[in-house]
């Protein structure tokens, strides 16, 4: 129980951050000191944050703490774990990441911890505080409030954003082609298998006493449903908050279900009533693919597009 509160917590969180994130600023390089192309130093780097605050990074960061779980997560995957050394305690992944030390909360950390590490940069989502900001800042820690993307195209931006803070600009490009390169490759045998076929997808972020949360049409859930050649069965709400009756109404082809609330999901009135429930396909997902920007996005696109393809010879067996 005490899991799946927590589960619900951090979609609940997620939702807040994303939806936040959609009125911010973008964070955007305005100088720099060399030139990015030749893979030179980019210091000092002035940026505006997702908050409008302007932000100089006088020079590449050796230690950094993070207090975001996407952020933590894009630090891993370029590289530079070796400069993290602290990190919010919703963090879980990958494994390595709880020999970090914890600071607290993504909204309201431990400022006092985390002046104490003395950190070159903090990394932040839009969800930080703006009482953790003041603080951290006053303190003369550079606090750099990195903008949530609401699209799935803004996810290569996060990235290479990110990689520009803490001195990994090279990186940063050859994660994000990598990742362009693999989200083309799934897109590519869409066109071969079920594009056209109109298979509706519905996420759900919580549902029963929780509420129910999806993803609509203006989130970048929306676009890995798409990207994996399916419809979101929500698309034609904005933001996050549905109803059962609208769910029952649009009666999708393909329900994902965080792995958390799985099980209760098929045996709770009154979804047993759809569709997707009766006939077995609802898959059970790691939400964080889904709900954290970053390389695992596209992780999520395919795990969407292989459980369509699936369904889908499924339901065509025979025809």
């Amino acid at each position: 129980m005490k899991r799946k509160l927590m589960a619900v917590a951090m979609s609940v969180a997620v939702a807040a951050t994303l939806f936040a994130g959609c009125a911010q600023s973008d964070l955007n390089s305005e100088e720099s000191g060399a030139s990015e192309s030749q893979g030179e130093s980019v210091y000092p780097l002035t940026l505006t944050d997702a908050y409008g605050n302007v932000v100089t990074v006088e020079e590449e960061p050796e230690t950094i703490v993070t207090v975001s779980p996407a952020l933590t997560e894009i630090v891993y995957a370029l590289g530079g774990e070796d400069k993290l050394i602290g990190r919010s305690e919703v963090d879980d992944y990958p494994e390595a990441v709880f020999d970090v030390q914890s600071v607290g909360d993504i909204a309201m950390p431990d400022t006092e911890l985390i002046v104490s590490l003395d950190p070159d940069v903090v990394l932040a989502s839009s969800i930080f505080s703006e009482e953790a900001y003041n603080a951290l800042t006053d303190a003369g820690i550079t606090v750099v409030i990195i903008k949530d993307e609401s699209d799935l195209d803004g996810m290569f931006e996060y990235v290479t954003t990110t990689a520009d803070v803490i001195g990994l600009h090279e990186e940063g490009l050859a994660l994000a082609d990598q990742m362009e390169a693999d989200l083309a490759e799934i897109e590519a045998e869409v066109q071969d298998t079920i594009a056209g076929d109109d298979i509706t997808v519905y996420y759900c972020m919580t549902y029963g006493e929780m509420g129910d949360f999806t993803a609509g049409g203006d989130t970048f859930i929306n676009d890995i449903i798409e990207a994996a050649g399916c419809v979101n069965a929500a698309g034609d709400v904005e933001g996050w908050s549905y109803s059962a009756e609208q769910l029952l109404e649009a009666d999708p082809d393909i329900i994902l279900v965080p792995s958390w609330g799985y099980d209760a999901f098929l045996e709770t009135e009154p979804y047993t009533e759809l569709t997707a429930v009766q006939q077995g396909r609802v898959l059970s997902v790691d939400n964080n693919l889904f709900e954290r920007v970053g390389p695992r996005n596209i992780d999520a696109v395919r795990t969407v597009y292989e459980f369509a393809v699936d369904a889908n010879a499924v339901a065509h067996a025979g025809a």
